[in-house]
């Protein structure tokens, strides 16, 4: 464990749990460490905003940064809860199994998933990761990537997963570049042959923050199946976006 780390993060627990501010004295008798060691520990959190010092009695609180930063993670959860309540409502209108996304890497990593009320279900797990160009959420979270950046993500040949699955760079850029065209992707049988998938990404100050998808047995699929959900996918994408700009201003992830 190291140590100098591990007081910084004993002098803000206990700033943060005691009723008064304390003086430089009462920290180091609580938490056994030197005044000497103490002293800079305390004057680099106050010159980051972390902790403030009252000059009057030479006591210490915590200051704005830490209270920022609470906030910012509140405000995270808070975003995720939100989108959430836009999935179950995509899974109800759909009737298909809704599920969260996001990227890392060369691969999307599965959030969060509701799943249909139908007797099918879609054998898909909440933290597990396939290769994004085998999905349509990943295939949505790459919407924007240049071809020269899906190279640097990708410096190996992919995986075939199905006859189906993307085959190389060309193939995916191709396919994300008719996103841009559909506004919505779309894939089939590339991860599981027996399954479609449509998403549609969540855009944040101009970034793809996420994506969300609706998966089925591709015996349902039509032309008219397919419109009638994009219509429902492409409306609750507008909505999450509007509330997202509207009540997280300052988000920086989910």
């Amino acid at each position: 464990m190291h140590q100098p780390t591990l007081r910084v993060i004993k002098v803000l627990n206990l700033l943060a749990n005691s009723p008064e501010k304390l003086s430089l004295s009462l920290i180091s008798k609580q938490l056994n460490i030197p005044p000497s060691t103490l002293f800079p520990i305390l004057q680099t959190l106050q010159n980051e905003h972390f902790i403030l010092c009252d000059n009057a009695n030479k006591s210490y609180d915590l200051d704005y940064k830490v209270l920022e930063l609470a906030q910012k993670i509140k405000n995270e959860n808070t975003a995720l809860e939100l989108i959430k309540k836009y999935m179950k409502n995509i899974r109800d209108l759909t009737q298909q199994t809704c599920q969260l996304g996001i990227l890392k890497g060369g691969e999307v990593l599965y959030l969060e998933k509701f799943d249909a009320s139908s007797d099918v279900q879609i054998k898909s797990f909440v933290g597990a990761s396939y290769p994004a160009y085998a999905t349509a959420l990943g295939k949505a979270l790459l919407e924007k990537k240049s071809k020269k950046e899906l190279a640097q993500i990708y410096t190996q040949p992919f995986i075939t997963m199905t006859q189906n699955t993307t085959k190389n760079i060309d193939d995916l850029y191709t396919k994300i570049t008719q996103i841009k065209k559909d506004k919505i992707a779309i894939e089939s049988g590339e991860l599981n042959p027996q399954i479609e998938c449509m998403a549609i990404g969540i855009e944040y100050k101009k970034e793809i923050l996420a994506a969300i998808s609706i998966a089925y047995p591709l015996f349902y699929s039509s032309k008219e199946f397919k419109e009638k959900n994009k219509a429902i996918l492409l409306q609750a994408k507008d909505h999450i976006q509007k509330a997202l700009k509207l009540y997280f201003p300052e988000l920086k992830g989910i």
